[in-house]
Formats: structure tokens, C-alpha cells, sequence
């Protein structure tokens, strides 16, 4: 029986765990998204590739070796070994070998491809941080605007119950006879269309939750629950906008992959030139056999025959491109427009990267500006409703004043919690760019 219990007692502890879910905050939603993005794994897969070709250029720079074994076995005419003469018989042959070569010069393109392959490893980390950004950055724009919704949502729902207590109110004021029955069917329609803004913006948040589970890679039938409280308002960063992009360029990941696929299209252009080079090769091999038939007798053993039969040799090859259809040389231009290229490429980052930070460090201090703005419009209306909803509960305004008034409130409520939303995005992006990691857990 105390086993039961506590069996039972184990049950209803973990039932009530799994039932009190915790909402997921930012930085875990984006580190969630990093973990199971798929771009991030096909570049991984791909700086793996990068390590192989770093590998295979290593080992380009080492010699080759090779051994090889053979058998054959003759039936008929065939070429005796003991007197190099014809014979017809059956035989058999054994020949084993060694052979190595190893390149000394090539007009140091192995060298410089190795070189090129090691950026290229350096390259694809860049890469890989590049793609967690914007992973990361796509996640955090679709979590502020399921929060958005919902708390426009909580507006929608706080203005239609206001809306159904008006319209309670009114209908016993009509019985009265202190409203007509005009202002009444009024405050009905005003019911009606908070109920329909409030079905929209419940709407607009169910298909941006859709839209952050897509981000995550989270799945869709499972309940994702997410953190909306808005934070209370706090000042972003106050370092000036030439030390934010000073910064940047020393330590953005999108810049920092352009550079070093500028520095691999040199290194690839240097190898491409070596080509035209003359090339230098060393070799050495070893070789021996071993020979029977039927026919001649008192053949040596297969020990001394191995022993006897052995040889070396040594050698060197040079070889001097001459003419190969222009191959070589137009190999070469390709490759230096593909240098040019990329430099083109990190010049269009360094501006684009420059102008998109001056951007986003302007629109924070705008936004910041806007939010205070708004906050004392919201204080504003929030007195003016509630002194209209006063009046009309004395029969001093009529329904249209507040659904005017209850309109305006919910209005500036939205700008400022727009306002808000976005200057926090805003101060993550330019705390990016002076070099604050985007997850932060």
C-alpha cells in the first residue's frame, strides 16, 4: 500500500510538473531556433567540407606512395624469364612493387591551395556565426510581433468589455428615458465592432505564433507558449554611432566571412598562377618476381627468387607547360576576375553594414522618443475617457463622444506599445553591432 502511494503521489507531482508550463523568454526561443535550425546544420555540413579539402590539400604536399601485387598464370605459348625465349607450357608469375614520387616544386601552387583551403576553414566559422544571427534575428522580430498581437489582443478585450458595461448602462438609461433609443442602437454597434477588432487582432496573434514556430523549427501542433510581458522601459545604448560601426568593422561576422573569401580568391588566384610554372617531381620504386612451371626443372626457390630478382630505381621529372589550348591562361583570368569580385563584395559590405547600422541606431533614438511621447498621450486619453464615461453615465455627452474617445485610447495605447516593441528590437541590434552576443542566456 505505501508503495501505491507513493507511486500515486509520484503521478500527480508530475502531472502538475508537465501542467505548469514556463513561458519561453527571447533568448531561449532564439537559442531554441539556433539548435534545430536547418541552415545551421547544412553549414556545418558545409564547414565540414571546408576541413576536407584543408585535409586533402595537407597531404597534396606529402609524397605519394603506392605498392602494387600481381599473379598471372599462363596457359600455352609464353615468354620464359629463365631464357627470354618462347615456350610452350603452363607457368605461373608472382611480380610485387613499391613506387613513391613527391612533388619540389609547382610553382608553389600546392602550397598556396593549402593556404586557401586553411582560410576557407576560418571562412566557414564566419559563416556559421553569420547564419546564427539570422536565424537569431528572424526569431526576435516574429516573438515581438506575437507579443504585439497580444497585447493588442488584451486591448481589444478590455475596450469591448468597456463596451458591453456601456452598452448594459445604456440600455437601462433608454428604460429611464435619460438616452434615446438612437444612442442605445450606438452603443450596440460599438459592442459589435470591439468584438470584431477583437476577434482580428486574436487573428493577427495566432498567425504570427505560426510564423515563430516556422523561425524556431519548433512543431506546429505542439502548444508553444511564449513570455509577453513587456519589460518595463529602459534607456539603450548610449555609445556614439561612429564607435558602434568602428566596432562592427572588427567584429561582424557577415564582414569578416566577405574579407576572408576575398583573402581565398587571392590565394586561389597566386595557386592558378603557379600552374604556369614549371614543375619538378622526385620518384624512386622497387620491384621483384617470382616465376614456376611445369617444365624446367630445379627452378630457384620463391626466397631467392625474390632475392635475385629485385631492382631499383630513382628519377627525376621536369615538366614545362608549352602550349595547352589556353587552358592555363584563361584558367588564370577567371580567377582574378573572381579576386575582383570579392573585393567589390567586401567594399558593398562595409557600406551596406555602415548604412544599416547608422539606421537602426537613429530609429532606436526615434523610437525612444516616440515612446515618451506616446506615454503621455496614453495618460492623456486614459483621463479624457474616463471624465467622458463619467459624463455620459450623466447623460452630459452622447454615444458617439465616447466611441470617439474609447477609440482614441485604444489608438494611442497601440502606438505606444509599437513604440515600445520596437525600440527594444532596435537596442538589440545596435548592441549586436558594438559586439553584445544576440542570446543571451
Amino acid at each position: 500500500m505505501k508503495r501505491l502511494y507513493s507511486l500515486i503521489m509520484v503521478s500527480i507531482i508530475l502531472t502538475d510538473a508537465a501542467a505548469q508550463t514556463v513561458p519561453m523568454m527571447l533568448d531561449e526561443c532564439m537559442a531554441y531556433a539556433v539548435e534545430n535550425s536547418t541552415r545551421v546544420k547544412k553549414q556545418d555540413y558545409t564547414n565540414d567540407n571546408y576541413r576536407q579539402d584543408r585535409n586533402e590539400a595537407l597531404a597534396s604536399l606529402f609524397p605519394s606512395i603506392s605498392g602494387d601485387v600481381s599473379a598471372t598464370s599462363n596457359h600455352g605459348r609464353s615468354v620464359d624469364p629463365q631464357t627470354n625465349s618462347y615456350t610452350t607450357n603452363i607457368n605461373f608469375s608472382n611480380t610485387y612493387s613499391l613506387s613513391a614520387q613527391m612533388p619540389l616544386f609547382a610553382g608553389l601552387s600546392r602550397i598556396n591551395t593549402y593556404r586557401a583551403t586553411r582560410v576557407s576553414v576560418a571562412m566557414g566559422r564566419e559563416e556559421i556565426e553569420q547564419v546564427k544571427d539570422e536565424v537569431a534575428l528572424e526569431v526576435m522580430q516574429a516573438y515581438f510581433d506575437v507579443v504585439y498581437y497580444s497585447k493588442a489582443a488584451e486591448f481589444a478585450a478590455a475596450q469591448l468589455a468597456a463596451s458591453t458595461e456601456n452598452y448594459r448602462k445604456g440600455s437601462k438609461q433608454e428604460e429611464l428615458g435619460i438616452v434615446s433609443a438612437a444612442e442605445r442602437l450606438q452603443l450596440e454597434a460599438q459592442m459589435a465592432a470591439d468584438d470584431y477588432a477583437l476577434i482580428q487582432q486574436e487573428n493577427l496573434r495566432d498567425q504570427a505564433m505560426i510564423v515563430l514556430k516556422e523561425r524556431m523549427n519548433y512543431p506546429v501542433v505542439d502548444e508553444l507558449e511564449i513570455d509577453t510581458e513587456v519589460r518595463v522601459f529602459q534607456n539603450g545604448l548610449d555609445t556614439p554611432v561612429d564607435d558602434v560601426i568602428s566596432q562592427a568593422m572588427e567584429i561582424n561576422p557577415r564582414l569578416k566571412s566577405a574579407q576572408l573569401a576575398l583573402r581565398y580568391r587571392e590565394l586561389n588566384f597566386s595557386a592558378t598562377k603557379g600552374n604556369l610554372w614549371p614543375s619538378i617531381h622526385i620518384g624512386g620504386g622497387y620491384s621483384t618476381s617470382f616465376y614456376h612451371d611445369r617444365v624446367t626443372p630445379n627452378l630457384p626457390s620463391f626466397a631467392s627468387q625474390l632475392a635475385n630478382r629485385r631492382g631499383y630505381y630513382f628519377g627525376a621529372t621536369l615538366s614545362v607547360p608549352i602550349f595547352g589550348a589556353l587552358g592555363r591562361h584563361t584558367a588564370v583570368k577567371r580567377s582574378r576576375n573572381s579576386m575582383n569580385i570579392a573585393a567589390q563584395n567586401v567594399v558593398e559590405v562595409e557600406r551596406s553594414l555602415q548604412s544599416e547600422i547608422e539606421q537602426n541606431y537613429r530609429q532606436m533614438q526615434g523610437y525612444g522618443k516616440e515612446y515618451i511621447q506616446a506615454s503621455k498621450t496614453v495618460e492623456a486619453a486614459e483621463l479624457a475617457h474616463k471624465a467622458i464615461t463619467q459624463k455620459f453615465e450623466q447623460g452630459m455627452v452622447s454615444a458617439l463622444d465616447l466611441q470617439t474617445s474609447a477609440n482614441r485610447l485604444l489608438e494611442a495605447q497601440s502606438r505606444k506599445l509599437n513604440a515600445h516593441l520596437q525600440y527594444m528590437i532596435k537596442c538589440r541590434l545596435v548592441e549586436y553591432y558594438a559586439g553584445e552576443p544576440l542570446i543571451r542566456l
